[in-house]
């Protein structure tokens, strides 16, 4: 069977509101084989607000499984994303072939995976769904299985964590069109449940299930030998000690306390705090099950040390190893991220807290329509020898073990904490952040898909700009935030050798160095800068005035001229639903008048006294403005930078 492109048709058959994300119809890992099943998941994500914060990592996938990971989204208001067409990673290893990825759909679902409850417009959207996919394919509600019962070996996974077979119920109430086919085989009995709740974490769900021993249940007491006289026989001694030694290291990775980071002001918030102890206690669920069952077998063991029962008791003292390490990574995280703030360097990253919020509440504060407020905002933090990054809210990150980022984290080497007016990567940073925080990572790159095809730009050129979308966001939103000064750092980024700054990288997904300039010149000469945008974009041609020299596509390069501006148009001047039906240029101003404010605010900053009522991220530029001016020596700059942030 080849892609399945009638999958949005098929939505549409019920009275759900269906977003086709751009490019669905050809996205996949091959093509599909005959549909037997419907498997159904939920994301398991920290957000308990956003409406569909997944959907970018469902498309793209994670750094250790490709996207993309399922046919179907579903958010929590009930809205159906199709997302692709072909084969989906979604099902993993399962007991059956007919439930695998090429022969199954895959609906995932927004939900934490921990909340006792969801949403009953969600429940209800997939229900009709799952109604309109058997409908369609001529199956029967007995294929609608859940991740949990298709996954091998059982116990794998928990998702979804309502009752399925309720969920198949209510589905089959729902009528249909299709006369059932003779019900196929259904999934074999799980296992009997044990007597500790199951986790509700998918806390490295790769790690194998382990049987109870058999015959024993939780309230069938244990013999232990007799303790002897003197010393204790070595494999008594062993057994006992294993469980013992883990339950500790587990008591060990306890939850943070703000005040053990010290009394000053750089020291972690309590919302900081509080998020990642939630994250811990996630972990600590299967890991005190584990050792639960260690102790238990471990006691058998001891009862009766047959080769089955010993071999047992290490397999579970393997498996629960395992997850300690895993949890002590996340918890060493997070120890050394926050420990950084007792440094000498704390006060400069609290500095760069408070222009990360200033961004957050400038945007939130002007949005066209009411929405929840995310929390906790960015966190920063210092890394040696690496660019300026950010790991968003609600990603898996691979130093948390794929667990799923509790707040932004915003990423700064220490070169450019040591030169503040460098630091505009902050405002490109926190950018990436907000499209993800508005929902806006598809409707960019479908407007500037859309600018590009009206201004008859072609269309492998097109594609490129649409990969490039992210990028170009965090320099157009980094520009609205900081005027003049973003610039200013950019270049200072992006001038490198001629080879650099004109290379091209097929799959690369930041522009060329050389347009990036050009980019964000257009759009200060919009922002009432026309004077200054021209500097920049002379002083950007001298420094490079062989573009074609370069390594890209001559058509790109041929049509950047029109391209720029339709793209400045499709990010800036578009309309979006996730800001309220405003602009970017509606929601975040900067004027000429702000530019005063700044030049103003750096006369002071090299005085040494109080720079005035700015933003925060206003003194970036300010800073940017006294060195260039060269109205102080640049230690004293940086010092006074830092000294005003941390008095606000």
């Amino acid at each position: 069977m080849p892609y399945l492109t009638d999958l949005a048709g098929v939505a549409r058959k019920t009275s759900l509101e269906v977003i086709e994300v751009p490019g669905w119809q050809t996205r996949g890992r091959g093509e599909m084989s005959d549909v037997r099943a419907v498997v159904c998941h939920h994301t398991a994500t920290l957000n308990r607000t956003a409406d569909m914060p997944s959907l970018d990592t469902l498309i793209n996938g994670r750094p250790d499984l490709s996207g993309p990971l399922s046919h179907f989204g579903l958010s929590r208001s009930g809205k159906v994303y199709v997302i692709a067409a072909g084969r989906c990673n979604h099902a993993g290893t399962v007991r059956d072939p007919s439930w695998g990825n090429s022969h199954s759909i895959g609906i995932e679902a927004e939900a934490t995976g921990t909340d006792a409850t969801w949403p009953e417009v969600q429940v209800e959207a997939f229900a009709q769904l799952c109604r309109a996919l058997v409908d369609h394919f001529g199956l029967s509600t007995n294929v609608v299985l859940g991740h949990k019962e298709v996954a091998d070996p059982p116990g794998r996974k928990i998702d979804p964590n309502f009752d399925m077979a309720a969920f198949r119920s209510r589905i089959a109430a729902l009528g249909g069109t299709t006369p059932p086919p003779p019900a196929p085989t259904t999934p074999p009995p799980a296992p009997a449940a044990p007597s500790t709740p199951p986790p509700t974490s998918s806390w490295l769900s790769w790690l194998p299930s382990l049987p109870w021993f058999e015959g024993e249940s939780a309230a069938t007491p244990i013999a232990r030998p007799a303790a002897a006289r003197g010393r204790r026989d070595v494999l008594p001694a062993y057994l006992s000690g294993q469980a013992l030694n883990v339950r500790r290291h587990v008591t060990a990775l306890r939850d943070f306390r703000r005040d053990e980071f010290g009394g000053q002001p750089a020291r972690p918030s309590e919302g900081h705090v509080q998020a990642v102890n939630a994250l811990l206690a996630t972990l600590r669920g299967p890991l005190t099950t584990i050792v639960e069952r260690l102790d238990r077998a471990a006691d058998a063991a001891q009862a009766q040390p047959s080769p089955h029962r010993v071999g047992l008791a290490l397999d579970l003292k393997t498996q629960a190893h395992d997850l300690v390490r895993a949890t002590e990574r996340v918890w060493d995280f997070y120890f050394e991220l926050f420990g950084q703030r007792q440094s000498a360097f704390g006060e400069w990253l609290d500095a760069c807290d408070r222009i990360t919020l200033d961004c957050y509440q400038h945007v939130f504060m002007h949005l066209g329509n009411e929405r929840s407020i995310p929390a906790p905002p960015p966190f920063c933090y210092m890394r040696t020898g690496f660019s300026p990054a950010t790991f968003r809210r609600g990603i898996p990150l691979r130093r948390l073990g794929r667990q799923l980022n509790p707040f932004p984290l915003v990423q700064l080497p220490y070169h450019r904490l040591v030169n503040p007016w460098t630091i505009g990567a902050i405002l490109h940073e926190v950018s990436h952040n907000l499209q993800n925080e508005l929902q806006l990572e598809q409707a960019v790159p479908a407007s500037i898909e859309r600018r590009l095809r009206a201004a008859g730009v072609p269309a492998p050129i097109v594609a490129i700009w649409v990969r490039w979308n992210r990028e170009i966001f965090g320099d157009m939103v980094g520009c609205l935030l900081g005027g003049e000064a973003f610039v200013s750092s950019l270049m200072d980024v992006i001038g490198r050798a001629p080879a650099q700054s004109f290379g091209y990288t097929p799959r690369s997904v930041h522009p060329t160095p050389y347009l990036r300039t050009f980019l964000s010149s257009e759009l200060l000469r919009r922002m009432g800068f026309p004077e200054r945008a021209a500097e920049f974009s002379r002083a950007w041609s001298q420094l490079y005035p062989a573009p074609r020299e370069s390594t890209m596509p001559p058509k790109l390069l041929a049509t950047a001229k029109t391209a720029i501006p339709a793209v400045v148009d499709a990010v800036c001047e578009t309309r979006f639903k996730g800001l309220g039906n405003k602009s970017l240029r509606e929601v975040i101003f900067f004027e000429p008048r702000h530019q005063a404010m700044i030049d103003e605010a750096g006369a002071r900053l090299a005085k040494g006294v109080d720079p005035g009522v700015v933003p925060e991220r206003f003194l970036i530029g300010a800073v940017r403005s006294a060195l260039d001016q060269h109205r102080a020596a640049p230690d004293l700059l940086m010092r006074n930078f830092y000294i005003q942030l941390a008095r606000r």
